[in-house]
């Protein structure tokens, strides 16, 4: 039997039997731990996992403060989010990664890259790259920032959602139909992209919810 509650950080009064989202704002729910007396808390180091001790203190390898760890299982709802925010960061950052470099190339002069990729196929590029990215692994991000804006509960989720979504939407359009902006909008004769901008803060917050949970 699962005696187990989780709550949201920011809606203390909403209390569930599952671990997964706030029906409120989107945020990820925290297990409630109880404070009995045999619930035995362990100290870690959120850089070295392999640092525990039954008391605070900090990491004998880097210094940092240990953070407490309950001693227990983890349910397997928590496990499923653990691992799809897992893959969702590594194919994150592989996707992120040559974007950047597509983006931040010119500015780097030792690459040449705008020698060896034309500004045409550059930008369809990073469109297609960054595309999974924002579409499927940031498709949470949007289903939260929508969930905060119905329930008029705006936090960080609708920041994000709206932010990552103007810049890919404006860049889609700068890269399907570049011809409906005006001079001014244009750098060189191209239109400014933010491709590397919206998946580099996808892959960043994939980063730390997925290791929020260590």
């Amino acid at each position: 039997m699962n005696t187990r509650k989780y709550t949201c950080p920011m809606h203390p009064e909403v209390i569930l039997n599952e671990p997964g989202n706030c029906p409120k704002c989107g945020m990820t729910l925290e297990r409630i731990v109880p404070r009995a007396a045999e619930t035995k808390i362990i100290y870690t180091c959120p850089m070295h996992p392999e640092i525990e001790q039954d008391h605070p203190g900090q990491c004998p390898k880097c210094g940092m403060t240990l953070e407490p760890k309950t001693v227990g299982g983890v349910h397997e709802q928590e496990l499923h989010e653990i691992r799809s925010l897992s893959i969702k960061f590594w194919v994150g950052l592989a996707l992120t990664i040559p974007v950047l470099f597509l983006a931040m190339g010119q500015y780097i002069p030792a690459l040449n890259l705008h020698m060896l990729i034309p500004t045409a196929v550059s930008k369809w590029l990073e469109l297609i790259l960054s595309s999974p990215v924002i579409l499927w692994a940031g498709a949470m991000f949007f289903a939260r920032g929508w969930r905060s804006i119905v329930n008029r509960q705006l936090n960080m989720f609708t920041l994000i959602a709206m932010g990552v979504g103007v810049a890919y939407l404006y860049s889609v359009v700068g890269v399907v139909f570049p011809g409906i902006f005006p001079d001014s909008f244009k750098e060189g004769g191209e239109v400014a992209l933010y491709f590397e901008a919206a998946a580099t803060i996808f892959s960043s917050r994939f980063f730390t919810m997925r290791w929020a949970f260590r």
